[in-house]
């Protein structure tokens, strides 16, 4: 698969020379969403994706756990969700940090010990059901969250 462009948006976004060596020296998809996890404050702050990126590479980015336009969302440790309508079960003793972005539209339960971390940004909304000992604790930049978590609103430095 051609990242090229990836690796175009990256650059123009004037990356730490370490980060974008990583990308240039593995471009695949999966390397490149590792990064994009590992350094998602910069990410984020850049508005990194962007919509063309997501589009364009819908389809490879999925199961690595970044979904963009979706209605069906499998759970995993790391997610990026963007424009997206969906509902997360997370049971047992599962953990996940969560990135809700654009205009999404998510539920998230959490029940029995799961423990689970969410960035909410721009105009999504956030639903949380807790139940048993589950944690949800929410980083608010933007957006609505209702339910039972802890919410620490955010601003960028």
């Amino acid at each position: 698969m051609n990242t090229e462009y990836i690796l175009k948006e990256i650059k123009a976004f004037s990356p730490c020379k370490e980060g974008f060596e990583k990308a240039y020296k593995d471009t695949s998809i999966k390397n490149l969403c590792e990064l994009f996890f590992a350094n998602s404050d910069w990410a984020l702050q850049q508005n990194f994706p962007s919509k063309e990126v997501l589009e364009k590479y819908r389809g490879y980015y999925e199961k690595y756990g970044v979904y963009y336009r979706q209605s069906t969302i499998n759970k995993a440790v790391n997610l990026a969700i963007f424009d997206s309508e969906s509902e997360i079960e997370f049971t047992g003793f599962d953990v996940s940090e969560i990135i809700v972005r654009g205009k999404s539209k998510i539920t998230i339960k959490a029940s029995g010990y799961s423990k689970i971390f969410v960035t909410v940004l721009d105009d999504s909304e956030l639903n949380i059901e807790r139940s048993g000992n589950a944690e949800v604790f929410v980083y608010r930049f933007g957006g609505v969250v209702n339910g039972d978590c802890v919410v620490k609103q955010k601003v960028w430095d």
